[in-house]
């Protein structure tokens, strides 16, 4: 029972990973530099909240690859969960 309880929180995490990273493609699209900003902090801090890191303690670099190693995983698999909608 507990384990089902982290899976489902790791899935909760990707799910809001992937929504952020929607967000900031958008972003960056408009070239809204703020949100842009905003949203990749808002990244950091899912990352950071899902391993349960201390981010003083990590070196920039290491959360750099815990950012890219967190997209793979919330990524993979998504596009069947994943409807885009093209505004134009």
């Amino acid at each position: 029972m507990f384990e089902k309880k982290d899976q489902g929180t790791g899935r909760e995490y990707a799910r809001l990973f992937r929504l952020l990273s929607a967000a900031k493609d958008e972003a960056e699209k408009l070239q809204l530099r703020n949100l842009t900003h905003l949203t990749n902090m808002a990244l950091l801090q899912v990352v950071i909240d899902w391993d349960g890191i201390d981010p003083d303690r990590e070196l920039d670099a290491n959360l750099e690859k815990l950012v890219g190693s967190k997209a793979k995983i919330a990524m993979k698999d998504a596009g069947e969960n994943l409807i885009v909608i093209d505004r134009h």
